[in-house]
């Protein structure tokens, strides 16, 4: 017979033995299950006595032993649940229940005496009964008041037969005239805080009663039989709270002895040197150093002893650091001293543990800003330093390009009262003679703790990046012979670079027998330059190149940098040696970041390690630079630099007049000059002095910007000179 088949049983009645087995096997509580057990054990003591009577002898179940095996699962509303396994199904689960035979002195005190009378009142005679609480009581076998008297010995029997129920604790102790409680007032508070628990049956006081708190005493204030006072005791978090009334045990109630303490421990500035106009981002740091979780609550912020309007924070968690939005703000503020005060919960509306903590104030110096205004009648397109290569040579068609001296700086400049090469973003520098190849290999050595406006460390690999980038450059305008004088660069170590560059040699001799076509040199100088043509034609290699159209130059297309093993030959005197000028020039070029440089972003705001970070740049209209603080050499004197392109001559010229504007750039005429040369409120200086081409203004108070004969961008690295500077 197979599986499918029914089976008939003894009494005729046909049976599936299919699915019937796992149909009826439904999920039960542990409570239930044993409820069952204890009824069919009862039956069984029942017939087991009916045979005992009959037979002559005692007989009882004296140990009952059951392993079950079981599948358990925790429900959604917090319900453990289990179910036994079906045929062919194992678990892991073992259910092990021993029931046992006990003295009658183990059941002193969980169940009624035998001395107490015995009521016969019915159930409908409890006061306020409902019959559905009677029909509640009836399901579990409890018929009558004695019935009832005999399942509530004990609290837990109370709390046992309440969950059976459903019927309230406090129902089931009005009816049975035990001591109950309904009610704590605050439901939480602060440690050692007082409370009103309300409830009834407390009876006339004990001097042994006693209100228990997380197991310890709490201090009994007043008392009367339906109202407490007590203050709690000095513990924290939340628990249950009891009282003991002649050796019962009142039913529990929650409470929560909140630990809450919103404490401000700081208050940030950004920028930490803010200046006059300048957005002001201020930042509270609050944190929960409390236990317990806060509700939500308000947070203020005065600023000069003004209140700003009150805002909503949310809740916080114990030791959690706020992120609310609420404790930023922005602002801006005069120059001077300024009071900023941030508060947590400024009406007190929640406890906490120490108010106190809950402000904090902190002064705020704004400086004055020191900012340098220039009208320029010029348009400048961009801002990148190896598109704009002409910036250096006073070209009126380029622009306002003296700006990109503040942004970028190179490994050298020249100084302005010798004219000799000087180290700018290098420290030192050296070479080695190859007249073989009518070379020289010039060593480099970068300063430490050079970094760009970003924050990114210079690096010789940005050094060779910007020179690989210019040499593709040169070598991308059509039409042009330009003359490579850069033939190698290598990288000898993380902070030196060499470079390889053209430098034509003559012997000695051939010098002294040509000297009308020869350079003049000094005496003992055994370093002879080919012809004046040769040379011009290097020294004007800035003027060969005119101004490509902006392009990325794509990442693959730089070659990997190369670690040589190179000697490090003893350092030069400069001015001994002076660099030739279009070595100079070509040492002073702007070093770009290799790591933005091919960006979108670089084009509208980019990158330099100079003295003055793009603020804004706005072709045709306005150029905005913010000093940078971590400028290498120091945190420039002026904090602003604003060049306002103004296209028109007139509108520049009515602008000047009316010292708007600290300095001005405007086209040379004898005209303008005669014009601003009898104010003695304007420095007018012609630039070039040889040849002028542009009229420089400026207020006779400035410092900067002076022309000399050896900076055609008219000083711009002297900017940010912090000791005042005079030619």
């Amino acid at each position: 017979m197979n599986t499918d088949e029914s089976l008939t049983a003894s009494n005729g009645n046909t049976v599936n033995n299919t699915n019937s087995k796992t149909e009826e096997n439904m999920e039960w509580q542990l409570a239930d299950m044993v409820d069952a057990i204890a009824a069919e054990i009862d039956r069984a003591e029942d017939t087991l006595s009916l045979k005992s009577y009959a037979r002559g002898k005692s007989m009882a179940i004296k140990q009952l032993q059951l392993d079950m095996e079981v599948k358990l699962r925790r429900s959604s509303d917090g319900q453990i649940l289990f179910r036994t396994t079906d045929p062919g199904e194992n678990s892991a689960t073992i259910i092990k229940l021993d029931f046992a035979q006990v003295l009658e002195s183990q059941l002193q005190g969980v169940r009624k005496q035998l001395d107490q009378p015995i009521s016969t009142r019915l159930l409908a005679t409890l006061p306020s009964i409902t019959e559905a609480e009677i029909k509640q009581l009836n399901g579990i076998g409890i018929y009558s008041v004695n019935d009832l008297e005999a399942y509530t010995q004990t609290a837990a029997m109370v709390a046992e037969l309440s969950r059976k129920t459903g019927i309230a604790d406090s129902r089931i102790r009005i009816w049975r005239q035990l001591p109950f409680l309904s009610e704590v007032k605050p439901a939480k508070g602060l440690p050692g805080s007082q409370v009103v628990i309300e409830g009834d049956n407390f009876g006339d006081r004990d001097p042994n009663a006693a209100v228990m708190f997380q197991g310890q005493p709490a201090e009994i204030l007043e008392w009367s039989k339906s109202r407490l006072i007590v203050t709690m005791p000095e513990v924290t978090g939340s628990g249950v709270l009891f009282v003991l009334i002649d050796g019962q045990t009142t039913n529990l109630l929650s409470w929560e002895a909140i630990t809450v303490d919103l404490r401000v421990r700081n208050i940030t500035i950004t920028p930490n040197q803010p200046l006059a106009g300048d957005l002001i981002t201020i930042e509270a740091d609050l944190i929960n150093q409390g236990n317990s979780s806060s509700d939500a609550f308000e947070v203020q912020w005065t600023v000069d002893n003004k209140p700003q309007p009150i805002q909503s924070h949310g809740p916080l968690q114990p030791n959690q650091r706020s992120q609310d939005s609420s404790i930023r703000r922005q602002l801006t503020l005069e120059a001077g001293s300024h009071t900023i005060r941030f508060t947590a919960d400024p009406n007190h509306k929640h406890l906490d543990l120490n108010p106190a903590n809950s402000t904090f104030t902190r002064q705020i110096e704004v400086k004055g800003l020191n900012q340098l205004t220039i009208a320029d009648f010029r348009d400048i397109n961009t801002l990148d330093p190896l598109v704009n290569i002409n910036y250096s040579s006073g070209d009126m068609n380029y622009g306002p390009g003296d700006v990109l001296s503040l942004v970028f700086r190179g490994l050298g400049r020249r100084d302005p009262k010798t004219g000799a090469f000087v180290t700018d973003i290098a420290t030192r520098w050296w070479w080695t003679e190859n007249k073989e190849n009518n070379t020289r290999i010039i060593y480099f050595e970068l300063s430490e703790n050079v970094s760009f406006h970003d924050g990114k460390p210079l690096t010789v690999a940005d050094v060779e990046f910007t020179y690989q980038v210019y040499n593709k450059k040169l070598n991308s305008i059509p039409n042009k012979r330009v003359i490579n004088i850069i033939r190698d660069i290598n990288v000898v170590d993380d902070r030196t670079i060499s470079f390889e560059v053209l430098w034509l040699f003559i012997k000695e001799e051939e010098a002294k027998d040509n000297n009308s076509d020869q350079v003049d040199i000094d005496k003992g100088d055994t370093i002879t330059p080919i012809d004046r043509e040769q040379i011009q034609a290097l020294e004007r290699i800035d003027q060969i190149v005119e101004q490509p159209t902006s392009r990325a130059i794509e990442s693959d297309q730089i070659e990997s940098i190369e670690i040589v093993d190179q000697p490090r030959p003893r350092p030069i005197d400069i001015v001994e040696s002076p660099l030739p000028p279009y070595i100079t020039s070509l040492m002073s070029i702007g070093i770009v970041p290799r790591h933005a440089y091919n960006q979108t972003s670089f084009q509208l705001k980019p990158i330099g390690s100079g003295p003055f970070q793009v603020e804004t740049f706005q072709s045709g209209k306005e150029i905005v630079l913010n000093a940078f603080p971590k400028y290498v050499k120091g945190r420039p004197r002026l904090d602003r630099i604003v060049i306002s392109v103004l296209g028109q001559l007139d509108v520049v010229t009515e602008v000047v007049s009316t010292q708007k504007y600290s300095a001005a750039v405007l086209p040379y005429t004898e005209k303008l000059y005669s014009q601003f040369n009898n104010r003695k409120d304007w420095t007018v200086i012609p630039t070039p002095l040889n040849k002028p081409e542009l009229l420089h203004l400026q207020s006779s108070s400035l410092q900067e910007r002076l022309p000399n004969d050896f900076d055609s961008n008219w000083n711009a690295h002297l900017w940010y000179f912090s000791r005042e500077i005079g030619f």
